[in-house]
């Protein structure tokens, strides 16, 4: 007869001792249940005990976790989590210095459940911990162990990184600022200053007046993946709590220095594989710097500005009066107003007074700014550009300004300007680091791919909407190539013709059509049984070999991942925490399991806890398109087990 359904098969381990296998009432008290188990072992006082799990991060089981219990679970006997936290805690001020790195060990293996965490914290165990940061009597392991159990404890948000006093964020500077550290803390210690910059301002000034911009220059280019990684996420995190001119000025200098340079040489194109982490800090960085034009994006032309009115003067006699020739000398000022509208016009300019085509924002002054780079480093292009469809008839000119100011609105939508930094996206652009002025640089580009466009469409002005959706076409398209430099960027989308995109087009349009087509749909539902049982069975194999995913509080984008399977005989879902760099583990060593049996439903987007409770501003758009959450039972209550998809492709 099969047990009932509260009672589950699982073996006990204990040091020193045979295992014994137990039948566990979860209506029973836990209290109760341990003493049956320390009684079976003749151990008096088992208040003294608690039960853990064998595998993983050895979670303590308690009320709220139990039904986590499942048939061939295997539990541990081990000391109380409050005798635990005592013991650990007297271990650090033992005399041997051995004996306090073996108490910094276990802290750090246990500090990752939550009740262990409580207990620690509520014997002033993160001020103990403080203590040995402060005093740096050991800057090698003893050390690098302190900062990793502090930055684990603080991890559950028990405490909150605002609590953290100026001396102790000062005495962790010190350890970044200092020369010859080892090379296990100075990754550690900017981890925690970052999670202290994200979470307080105040204190986030303080590292940012502390931490010299070069001293994170100096990290960058040292050759260790994980001091590199650590430092750009300090870095992007200041960046993102400075005020915009704050923040300007911080990346004119960084740039002076050459960092994007490095960037580009030594980290984009390094010979191991960019960490996730990394393609992140990257994507900020990119979304920063391209931040910087918002203002002038936002601003319209003002037409009562002298130096707006004289760069549009400049524009005007770069394309028609040869260097050393002024306008109509000699003639009126009325005749030379009427030659100066008519060249506005021959510009492209929709009015006589270019100033009302410019009152428009997005793009505002962004679009003067690109129109003068181009032709003042691009010049032939831009004078023959402007000369060649002065040329043409009326109805086949392309205005050179009405597509410029166009063209940089479409550039800043690809681009995402002004656009909060998402959370999670890795979308960096290799070329953004291998070009400076690369938003100007783009532009160039593009507005003679437009030219070329209009030629190949043999476009009038009623075709302009037209030609603008090619080109948007053309330019994302290349753009997800991620092409490597501005040269590639330019061949790829000079080779995606007007000729091309249409039979793009055509073969995405005959795919989508022939699959509606009568003949198709017949064939496709005599063949559906056995589709849908192979889609079935590869989804299965797909659910089995299991992905890696990221864990994201609300606090901040965290660092660490979780693997999550199918089992073989596709009865339970394996899942648990996993380290970065580390291929797929096997599922026999996932420590926590959910079976299939107790799944509710499936929900995704807005619907999942975890996106409602990060709320629904701009920023977390992304976060809920590749959010999904399981539903399953959980006692008597409903629980979750939520997940952030790594990319639109996993969520389909």
């Amino acid at each position: 007869m099969a047990p009932p359904r509260n009672v589950v098969k699982i073996a006990v381990q204990m040091r020193d001792a045979i295992p014994q296998l137990i039948q566990l009432d979860q209506a029973k008290p836990l209290a109760a249940v341990l003493k049956e188990v320390c009684d079976a072992w003749s151990l008096p006082h088992s208040e003294r005990y608690a039960l853990q799990f064998a595998d993983g991060h050895r979670r303590y089981i308690t009320e709220n976790n139990r039904t986590e219990i499942k048939n061939g679970s295997i539990l541990c006997l081990s000391t109380a989590p409050d005798l635990e936290a005592e013991r650990l805690l007297r271990g650090l001020q033992s005399e041997s210095c051995e004996g306090r790195r073996e108490a910094l060990r276990h802290l750090v293996l246990l500090a990752p459940d939550m009740t262990f965490t409580r207990e620690v914290i509520s014997r002033d165990g993160l001020q103990r911990l403080g203590s040995i940061i402060e005093d740096g009597d050991d800057l090698g392991e003893v050390l690098a162990l302190a900062l990793r159990a502090f930055l684990e404890l603080m991890e559950h948000g028990v405490v909150s990184w605002e609590t953290l006093s100026i001396p102790f964020v000062r005495k962790v500077v010190c350890y970044v600022n200092m020369n010859l550290m080892d090379a296990s803390v100075q990754p550690l210690a900017l981890g925690l200053l970052e999670s202290v910059t994200l979470s307080s301002p105040a204190l986030g000034q303080l590292v940012k007046s502390e931490v010299p911009l070069d001293r994170l220059l100096v990290h960058l280019q040292v050759m260790n993946q994980q001091l590199q990684t650590k430092a750009m996420a300090l870095l992007t995190a200041l960046l993102q709590g400075a005020s915009a001119a704050e923040r300007k000025h911080m990346l004119d200098y960084l740039w002076q220095r050459n960092l994007r340079q490095f960037i580009y040489k030594n980290i984009i194109h390094s010979a191991a594989p960019l960490g996730d982490e990394m393609a992140h800090h990257l994507y900020v960085l990119q979304a920063l710097t391209l931040g910087l034009l918002e203002p002038r994006m936002r601003t319209p032309l003002d037409p009562y500005s002298q130096e707006q009115r004289e760069q549009l003067q400049a524009l005007r006699q770069a394309a028609f009066e040869p260097e050393g020739e002024s306008l109509g000398t000699g003639l009126s000022a009325d005749r030379r107003r009427s030659l100066c509208a008519r060249e506005f016009r021959k510009l492209g300019f929709s009015n006589s007074n270019p100033a009302q085509d410019l009152e428009r924002v997005p793009p505002g002054l962004l679009a003067l700014d690109n129109m003068l780079y181009f032709s003042r480093h691009a010049p032939s292009a831009y004078s023959r550009f402007v000369l060649e469809n002065s040329s043409r008839e009326d109805k086949h000119e392309c205005p050179f300004a009405r597509s410029s100011i166009q063209l940089t609105v479409l550039l800043c939508e690809l681009l995402h300007v002004g656009e909060p930094c998402s959370e999670t996206a890795q979308d960096f652009s290799p070329m953004f680091f291998g070009q400076d002025q690369s938003f100007h640089e783009l532009f160039c580009v593009s507005i003679q791919l437009l030219n070329k466009t209009w030629k190949e469409m043999r476009a009038t002005q009623e075709d302009f909407d037209k030609v603008m959706q090619v080109v948007r076409e053309q330019l994302a398209r290349t753009l997800a190539l991620k092409p490597s430099s501005l040269e590639l960027f330019r061949t790829k989308v000079n080779a995606l013709t007007y000729g091309e995109v249409l039979r793009l087009r055509q073969t995405e349009r005959l795919h989508q059509e022939g699959t509606l087509a009568p003949p198709i749909l017949e064939l496709r539902e005599k063949l559906k049984p056995e589709l849908m049982g192979l889609i079935r069975q590869q989804r299965l194999l797909r659910l089995c070999e299991g992905t890696l995913f990221r864990k994201i509080s609300s606090r901040r984008r965290q660092d660490k991942l979780w693997f999550c399977c199918l089992s073989p005989n596709h009865k339970v879902l394996q899942y648990g925490d996993v380290e970065e760099g580390v291929g797929p583990p096997v599922p026999e060593s996932l420590p926590e399991q959910l079976p299939v049996a107790d799944i509710r439903a499936l929900l995704t987007g807005k619907d999942c806890p975890h996106v409602r409770e990060k709320g629904s501003g701009k920023q977390n758009k992304d976060v809920c398109e590749l959010a999904f959450s399981v539903s399953y039972d959980h006692g008597e209550e409903e629980a979750y087990l939520n997940f952030i998809a790594p990319s639109k492709r996993e969520m389909g």
